[in-house]
Formats: structure tokens, sequence, C-alpha cells
């Protein structure tokens, strides 16, 4: 498993519960969104347009935390 900062571990949780996705798939979209976007791999029309219109609401919590 991969640790990661707690910034970052409460961001992938925020994006699995949007996209009702497990850790494994989460951080798999996630790393192919980034190479992507960065010119590393080419994306499909679908991948592209993952968590354009989406806003994470920086107050949210997840469990009380």
């Amino acid at each position: 498993m991969t640790y990661l900062e707690e910034d970052s571990e409460r961001g992938i949780q925020l994006f699995m519960a949007e996209c009702a996705v497990n850790r494994e798939e989460a951080l798999r979209l996630i790393v192919r969104d980034w190479l992507g976007r960065h010119g590393y791999l080419a994306l499909t029309e679908d991948e592209s347009e993952l968590g354009k219109d989406t806003a994470i609401d920086e107050t949210a919590t997840l469990g009380g935390a």
C-alpha cells in the first residue's frame, strides 16, 4: 500500500467517495489523469473530462476529522 501525506489521503478519500471507487481504482484514475494532462499519456475524451466540473468543498471532512 502506498502511504501519502495526510492532506493527499484526505483528497483521495473524497475522490473515492465522490466517484464510488476503491483506493486502487482512485489512484489509477488520478495517475492516468495527471499523466494525460501533462502530455505523458494520450487520454480518451471521457478521461480528459474527469474532475473538470468537480469542486471539492475545502471544509468537508471525513469521519469527523
